[in-house]
C-alpha cells in the first residue's frame, strides 16, 4: 500500500485496517463498518472536542482576586 494512503481507519478510536479499493484505485480511509464514514467520524471528533474541558490556560484566581 502507498505511504500516501492510510492504513488504518481514520474513525477516532478506531484501529482497524482500511478497506482496499474493490477495483485496484485508491483505498478508503476507512474500515469495512459501515458507521465509519467521513460524516460520523465528523460528527465522533465534534463530540469527543465537546467533551473535553476548555484549556483557558489561567492559574486559579488567588483569594485576594475573588476579594476585589
Amino acid at each position: 500500500m502507498n505511504d500516501r494512503f492510510p492504513q488504518q481507519c481514520i474513525y477516532p478510536g478506531c484501529d482497524r485496517p482500511v478497506v482496499p479499493h474493490p477495483l485496484g484505485g485508491p483505498p478508503s480511509a476507512f474500515c469495512d463498518l459501515e458507521t465509519h464514514h467521513a460524516l460520523s467520524a465528523h460528527q465522533e471528533r465534534q463530540r469527543l472536542a465537546a467533551t473535553e474541558e476548555p484549556d483557558v490556560g489561567r492559574q486559579p484566581a488567588s483569594e485576594e482576586e475573588i476579594k476585589s
